[in-house]
């Protein structure tokens, strides 16, 4: 595994389009693990923070969005880093929440290594969904999308 976790390099791209409720902002790896890694971290983690009403359309306010980076930093971080219990691979905003996309070995791993990382944190409003996903869709449903030309890998 590399220092990006189990993708063989930290590239990501961020698209911008406008949904039913108006605008979305994606982030997501670029490119795919080893098949073998795939086939371990077949859990999908979606963490979701609801920060406004559902339909309000709305991004979150500096406040929020601070909380929310200094959350994304410290648990993807942790993930690359130790490359055992997960890997990020897509953030979506809009609508009134942001959604963390995560795969793991086991869900319960997962849980343990994301609350070890997070002790002694401010409690943050977060809600967790666990799926069964070993063909990665996704993190392929973002990567195939039809894009409108604002894509920037980072």
């Amino acid at each position: 595994m590399s220092d990006s976790g189990i993708f063989p390099a930290d590239d990501w791209t961020v698209a911008r389009g406008t949904g039913h409720n108006g605008p979305i902002l994606t982030r997501y790896r670029s490119g795919m693990p080893s098949s073998a890694d795939r086939a371990l971290f077949s859990n999908l983690i979606i963490i979701r923070w609801q920060y406004a009403d559902t339909g309000a359309g709305s991004l979150p306010d500096d406040e929020t969005l601070d909380a929310m980076t200094e959350f994304e930093d410290a648990v993807l971080d942790a993930a690359d880093y130790e490359k055992h219990w997960g890997s990020g691979v897509a953030v979506v905003t809009g609508d009134g929440a942001r959604e963390w996309r995560f795969y793991t070995p086991d869900t319960a791993e997962f849980m343990a290594n994301f609350n070890r990382v997070l002790a002694g944190k401010q409690a943050l409003p977060l809600e967790f969904q666990a799926f069964d996903d070993p063909e990665w869709i996704a993190l392929t449903e973002l990567q195939t999308a039809p894009q409108d030309g604002n894509d920037e890998d980072i």
